[in-house]
């Protein structure tokens, strides 16, 4: 029977119950608790008594949450499954027992009955007397579910008023699973087994160089396991080591639910958090010194990494390689290993073929000392003509120097500056015998000081001129020896690559041989091979670049 006809046999005076219809119900409790479970059997019971005793009825199912929270639908399953089938038209009605057990979300209430309507699917709620069906039922629903709402909302303020005074009195909250401990009464009690572990964690890291790992694995070898009986993870090890109670701290105050709806929480900053001694109701485990130490290493360790995340450039490129050399099977960057064996002859090797070795990957590694190899041969070929190069460049330096002497243009001024100065004098011996005014005589000194100005500035600018050329002469050499020992010079030669070579493609051809399509950033490229996995590299073709047409083969 369609959503039409039926809501007109219901304003005819039809009982909803004389209609043929295919009905199932929705039931849930937000907890498992045994009085809620008990309660969440009273309701199947009732439903199945209830349809069985209307003959026009089909029964079609039931949906049923166990211990889920009505205040959003993300996490009921059943309910979102009751949904989808309602879309595929499998039933005309669904009962419930009130509001509060459908949703006690206003928008949520709405949102679905709307929805199941547009389906052809109405919604009983039998306590609250309200049938979706009837063009009246919309807002004496969102009365009743804003009514929900808010019980939600008064629940959450009580709730989080009674944890603020737990928190006050020094109680402690949070369940029962933290190592190391067992919760009674609100107080902490050590557990020794556990105990044990948490000692061995903090000595440890912080009396040794492990990291996080290396203890995850000692733990691990020690038969110490997490509660799922697998490897304790370097977080769980990480939320240990941070916590103050293992110090004798009481700590509380490190969340905040942000909206009492979608029950989200925000960790607040440490320096939010309610924390002091109370060896009372939290026995330490470790000393305060220890407990100290191991924090100390975990923040200096975290703002190594975040640095080094943060400067991505530094992290990427800690090796001439790095980020530059891809697999020709799955596009992804080759990584260094230098582990064990491997710490005087590193390989370069598929990120895939590192997780899941030869069923992942069989692109081959590459040994990095045969790379060196490679790369400086062919740069030293790009740099081939630079002796040429800086030869010229000290030429023109040196006809510069020919064609503008200096020294011959200096010595002449220096021979006008001396004149004057002689003149001056003889000029001062023409007053003091009374030959010459004053008057006349500064006059004609002012003349020959301006002279001797003009000529001592063209003589330092010659001498600047001078010092200029022997700069650049001298520089030239310099940029000339370094060349010569650039690519003996691991940063030099890191920086010369990284500027010159833009990717390293890896393939294998046939059994052994390994191929190198090696892009330079000019835009062209080159190729590269080698007969035997791990030997020596040789070119297959030659490439010219923009460095001054050097030939690379």
């Amino acid at each position: 029977m369609d959503l039409y006809t039926v809501r007109n046999n219901i304003m005819k005076g039809v009982p909803l119950q004389e209609l043929y219809l295919r009905v199932c119900f929705y039931a849930r409790v937000s907890t498992d608790k045994d009085e809620q479970l008990h309660s969440l059997q009273s309701q199947i019971s009732f439903f199945n008594d209830y349809i069985s005793k209307v003959p026009n009825w089909e029964f079609i199912g039931s949906y049923i949450d166990e211990g889920i929270s009505g205040a959003g639908v993300e996490k009921r399953e059943e309910f979102l499954r009751m949904i989808q089938d309602a879309k595929r038209h499998k039933f005309d009605l669904i009962l419930t027992k009130e509001i509060s057990r459908f949703s006690r979300s206003t928008l949520d209430s709405i949102m679905y009955t709307q929805e199941l309507l547009s389906n052809g699917v109405g919604v009983y709620f039998l306590n609250d007397n309200i049938n979706t069906i009837l063009p009246d039922s919309e807002l004496r629903l969102t009365i009743m579910s804003s009514i929900a709402q808010d019980e939600v909302r008064r629940l959450s303020e009580r709730v989080s008023f009674g944890m603020r005074r737990s928190i006050d009195n020094g109680v402690v909250l949070g369940c029962s699973n933290i190592y190391g401990y067992v919760k009674d009464k609100g107080k902490l009690v050590i557990d020794e087994t556990q105990a044990e572990m948490i000692k061995i964690i903090f000595d440890r890291y912080a009396n040794t160089a492990d990291g996080l790992s290396k203890v995850s694995r000692y733990l691990y070898n020690l038969d110490y396991k997490s509660r799922n009986g697998k490897r304790i993870d370097t977080t769980i090890l990480t939320r240990i080591i941070e916590n103050p109670k293992y110090k004798g701290y009481y700590c509380g105050h490190k969340s905040k639910v942000l909206d009492y709806r979608t029950k989200k929480k925000k960790r607040l900053d440490e320096s939010d958090w309610i924390v002091y001694k109370d060896y009372d109701n939290v026995p330490p485990i470790v000393s305060e010194e220890l407990w100290n130490r191991a924090n100390a290493k975990l923040k200096q360790r975290q703002a190594s990494f975040t640095n080094r995340a943060i400067n991505k450039k530094v992290f990427q490129n800690r090796y001439t390689y790095s980020g530059k050399i891809y697999c020709g099977c799955h596009n992804l960057t080759y990584h260094r290993s230098s582990a064990g064996k491997r710490k005087k002859n590193p390989v370069w090797e598929c990120q895939v073929y590192r997780r899941e070795s030869l069923k992942g990957c069989s692109n081959p590694r590459v040994f990095e000392l045969e790379l060196d190899e490679l790369f400086k041969n062919m740069i030293n070929k790009l740099f081939k003509r630079r002796n040429n190069i800086f030869d010229e460049i000290l030429n023109v330096c040196k006809k510069y120097l020919e064609t503008n002497n200096n020294e011959i243009e200096i010595e002449t001024l220096e021979s006008k500056i001396f004149v004057l100065n002689k003149k001056k004098d003889k000029l001062l011996e023409l007053v003091m015998e009374e030959y010459l005014s004053k008057e006349d005589y500064k006059k004609q000194i002012d003349l020959i000081n301006e002279d001797l100005v003009i000529y001592q500035n063209k003589i330092k600018k010659l001498n600047n001129n001078k010092n200029d050329k022997n700069y650049i002469e001298n520089k030239i050499n310099e940029i000339n020896k370094a060349l010569e020992k650039c690519l003996d010079d691991d940063k030099c030669y890191n920086d010369v690559f990284n500027e010159i070579i833009d990717k390293i493609i890896v393939h294998k051809q046939g059994n052994r041989q390994i191929k190198l399509n090696i892009f330079i950033k000019t835009g062209e490229s080159v190729c590269a091979a080698s007969d035997n996995l791990g030997k020596r590299f040789h070119l297959l073709d030659s490439v010219t670049t923009s460095y001054g047409g050097f030939c690379c083969c």
